[in-house]
């Protein structure tokens, strides 16, 4: 959990769907909104940052193809991995 004296805000519009899943994820587990956003985007730090540097090395790379090719890959484990993790839980509930 991040130290709250550093964390920095942002505002953020959601989709009345998004909004719904959110809400009731929030309700389910007594947490505010706000906790379980925070939550979500810990679990995709990883990805996220993948995603970010892979980003960068496009750009920055002659051979773009091969590039999103092995951060594809990279960007898809991880997100199978996360969802092993998550199943593992669903299942200990």
């Amino acid at each position: 959990m991040p130290n709250q004296t550093n964390s920095k805000r942002i505002s953020i519009s959601l989709n009345p769907d998004l909004y719904a899943v959110i809400s009731d994820l929030a309700e389910l587990q007594n947490k505010p909104m706000s906790r379980v956003v925070v939550e979500l985007m810990e679990e995709m730090h990883p990805v996220l940052s993948q995603l970010r540097d892979g980003i960068r090395e496009v750009k920055e790379s002659n051979n773009k193809d091969e590039v999103l090719k092995r951060i594809g890959s990279a960007v898809l484990m991880s997100g199978t991995e996360q969802l092993g993790e998550l199943s593992k839980e669903l299942k200990g509930l």
